[in-house]
């Protein structure tokens, strides 16, 4: 069974690098556009989805429908695949974190993970590993041999990485080692009960929607 893991297309709150967490931002042009492209580029490779599920966020559940073509409805939103929640912080630059006292620190969240120490508004590393643990063992895994062959999660920046994590066995400190543009691809493979990594950071879009090369070679910037 293959497992096509996801970030949500990209928000206006991206473009200004503000912190979204739960805030329920929606996609901006650019952000329809990206998913919509990676649509053909699925479609260029014959590539159909028998399950999808997303994250409840608006952000991930339109990525999903425009990604696949499906109606909300026959989107499986899962609470387990939701984006970090940041408190205080969301909505603010790095600036803005910075020049608050309350959230001098937050920079370990991407520069030291393992030192991070998150307020009582803000969700742990723990919290999210467990979650995403929770995800792989009860939901997928109980996936293979039903008939599904093909399965997209249409997840966030933070909690893409601790899905990740799982299947790639990093440790907590390299946990930002790969970054991920937005509606960057990730193949996970799952077979007799064991996952495997196939292939990570690919693209399945291009910029220039004119031309007819690059949608699985474009580099993650």
């Amino acid at each position: 069974m293959n497992i096509f893991v996801t970030r949500h297309g990209e928000t206006e709150w991206n473009t200004h690098w503000k912190l979204q967490g739960r805030s329920d931002t929606v996609l901006n042009e650019k952000g329809k556009e990206q998913a919509a492209q990676t649509k053909i580029g699925f479609e260029n490779a014959g590539l159909s989805f028998d399950r999808v599920y997303s994250s409840p966020l608006k952000r991930a559940v339109e990525t999903a429908m425009l990604m696949t073509g499906k109606t909300e409805s026959e989107i499986i939103k899962d609470d387990r695949i939701i984006e970090f929640c940041f408190g205080k912080a969301e909505g603010k630059t790095p600036a803005e974190r910075e020049a608050d006292p309350e959230l001098k620190d937050f920079h370990n969240f991407f520069d030291d993970p393992e030192n991070f120490v998150p307020q009582e508004d803000c969700e742990s590393f723990d919290s999210v590993l467990t979650r995403t643990a929770a995800f792989w063992e009860d939901e997928i895994k109980s996936l293979e041999n039903s008939g599904v062959q093909n399965v997209l999660v249409v997840t966030h920046g933070g909690t893409m990485q601790a899905l990740l994590l799982h299947i790639d066995g990093r440790e907590l400190k390299d946990y930002w080692k790969s970054k991920m543009a937005n509606c960057t691809l990730n193949k996970i493979v799952l077979e007799n009960g064991k996952f495997n990594l196939e292939y990570t950071g690919k693209v399945f879009y291009q910029e220039d929607k004119n031309s007819a090369e690059g949608f699985f070679s474009k580099p993650c910037p």
